[in-house]
């Protein structure tokens, strides 16, 4: 009876102790840069084609709006089109979207994924001829960003795995991600 009272007892102080669990705006963009690689080419090779890769993303929790997380990311890309020399461009995006978990995998990931603002430099790539190009890439990542965790709990950490076994809600609580249960 002792023992079972015991067993009871410890394990409600370690629930007790680890009911809710904060990601941070920087463990989320540590994450993502270190999982979430993009380095992708798209076009037509001789016509209009750009090579590039996504780096140096930056994350907003609740800070455009309550329930959304803000993601800007800039690429640096080295573009080609028919008849002129290849040109090193840079593509910034601002993406924002409502962040959900997946109480199976222990991940977050984000939906509802909306293109808040595109800027390419130089700017006299900011037009029609280029926006073939560029669209796709930048649909790229945020398909990236919709299909992939942007965080996922360390189940070898104990307050981790035993708030990832509890299925937890995700709430936005002073700009962190909050699993709560």
């Amino acid at each position: 009876m002792r023992l079972k009272a015991l067993i009871i007892a410890s394990s409600a102080f370690i629930f007790a102790g680890c009911s809710s669990y904060g990601v941070t705006e920087s463990e989320m963009q540590n994450y993502i840069n270190k999982e979430t690689n993009v380095e992708r080419s798209v076009g037509i090779q001789g016509i209009a084609y750009a090579t590039g890769r996504f780096d140096n993303v930056k994350v907003g929790i609740g800070r455009v709006a309550d329930n959304r997380v803000n993601v800007d990311a800039t690429a640096s890309a080295n573009l080609e089109l028919a008849g002129q020399q290849p040109q090193d461009i840079v593509i910034k995006a601002n993406f924002s979207a409502i962040p959900f978990y997946n109480p199976d995998e222990g991940a977050i990931y984000l939906r509802s994924l909306n293109i808040e603002s595109l800027n390419i430099k130089p700017e006299k790539y900011n037009n029609m001829l280029t926006k073939p190009v560029v669209t796709p890439f930048v649909s790229l990542i945020g398909q990236v960003l919709s299909t992939k965790p942007v965080y996922k709990l360390d189940e070898s950490e104990m307050k981790q795995a035993l708030l990832k076994s509890t299925k937890p809600d995700l709430i936005i609580k002073n700009h962190q991600l909050v699993l709560d249960w």
